[in-house]
């Protein structure tokens, strides 16, 4: 695969990069691969390193750091076409000589994102030309260990952190969530979708849900303008996918239900899958929608003591337990150590109390959950629930 970088600040010639190989440092020093005569930048500034199907950069340690995209490098990222790297006053642009997509199949994709035949061909095509991403898709499908780091770049971090959460489906972004992280400053989710939505893997994202009151620290009186803010801003966003179908900005359970601010004509014009569905939410309640139990598990505590299944409401002013019974032999902790729902300005919290660990929100780990729509609770891998809204 030829790759380049393209000079774009100040003006010069491409530096080329060898074919799928190689490692070059970029700084002032003399010892340097490549020399830049820039006091901004350090002797030994950067280094690009082919490695595992991609060409990537690291920082060195300096004090001025380098970035790609706008954002600065905290770990080795891997490049994409069209990426910038910056360092000191030198911007340069990623090139290689992949060609374009299959726009048909790209679209056919989006139009039917759980049919599989689509991604094996599309993975087929990729990988004859030496495209990574072709292998990733593969190995998705056959359960392989994939390699989410590389591919999400500067979100890296918000994964980790618990600001973004991911569902996967053939190696892309199924679903995202993005929401405020313990101990962590509310981050600026537009810098998040925006990056999100230009991933390769997010090109058929088809649920998008962004916890926008508290992110943003609104008032109620607030939410409604900034609702139509955000969706103002989506609407304009380069790259946003045409497989969007679900966006939620959050919720506030008030009886009687008074309120349902919907997508915004100039978003539906943008994405029609999107086109009369509510984005945020005055409700009467929510409910937990049970998607799978392991035989043998007997669930109760929602409602009294009767066994849960199908939809189960949860009621403000009351604390519900959930516990999890099972026949002698299997190992769940049970009525002794309960978590249960609650509410708190007008969201619903799960607490895990001293079962931190045994309960899971979309796979994440904590103590206090505070629930937006379509979370994914896992009690003690015996159970599995969805958060919906009581409209």
């Amino acid at each position: 695969m030829r790759a380049w970088l393209e000079r774009e600040s100040p003006p010069g010639n491409d530096i080329t990069l060898p074919d799928s190989s190689g490692s070059f440092v970029f700084g002032r020093s003399g010892k340097s691969t490549i020399v830049f005569d820039d006091p901004a930048i350090s002797p030994r500034h950067c280094e690009l390193t082919f490695d595992g199907g991609f060409w990537k950069v690291r920082d060195l340690g300096t004090d001025a750091g380098t970035r790609v995209n706008g954002f600065t490098l905290t770990h080795n990222q891997a490049l994409f076409p069209g990426d910038r790297l910056e360092f000191g006053t030198t911007r340069l642009r990623f090139r290689s000589a992949l060609p374009p997509d299959d726009r048909e199949l790209i679209e056919a994709i989006a139009r039917a994102p759980d049919a599989e035949p689509n991604y094996l061909v599309y993975a087929d095509q990729l990988q004859e030309r030496g495209d990574p991403l072709g292998e990733r898709i593969m190995k998705s499908r056959s359960g392989g260990r994939v390699d989410h780091m590389t591919w999400l770049g500067s979100l890296w971090e918000s994964l980790v952190s618990g600001e973004l959460e991911v569902d996967w489906h053939f190696g892309f972004i199924k679903r995202a969530t993005i929401r405020t992280a313990a101990g962590r400053m509310p981050t600026d989710w537009r810098n998040i979708v925006s990056r999100l939505v230009n991933l390769r893997i997010g090109r058929f994202v088809r649920g998008l849900t962004i916890d926008l009151a508290r992110l943003q620290n609104l008032t109620p009186l607030q939410i409604p303008e900034a609702v139509v803010a955000a969706q103002h801003y989506l609407a304009e966003l380069p790259g946003l996918p045409s497989s969007l179908e679900r966006l939620s900005l959050g919720y506030h359970v008030a009886q009687p239900s008074s309120g349902v601010l919907s997508v915004t004509e100039e978003l539906a014009l943008r994405l029609p899958r999107l086109r009369g569905t509510p984005v945020y939410q005055r409700a009467n309640g929510v409910r937990l929608r049970v998607l799978s139990v392991v035989p043998g598990i007997a669930l109760s505590g929602i409602e009294g003591s009767r066994v849960l299944s199908g939809v189960t409401r949860i009621r403000r002013g009351q604390r519900h337990q959930l516990f999890l019974e099972s026949p002698p032999g299997i190992p769940f902790m049970a009525d002794g150590n309960p978590c249960y729902f609650a509410f708190a300005d007008g969201r619903a919290q799960l607490i895990a109390g001293r079962m931190r660990g045994e309960v899971r929100v979309n796979n994440r780990i904590d103590s206090l959950f505070a629930l937006l729509p379509d979370d994914v609770i896992d009690v003690q891998g015996g159970a599995k629930f969805r958060l919906e809204l009581v409209p």
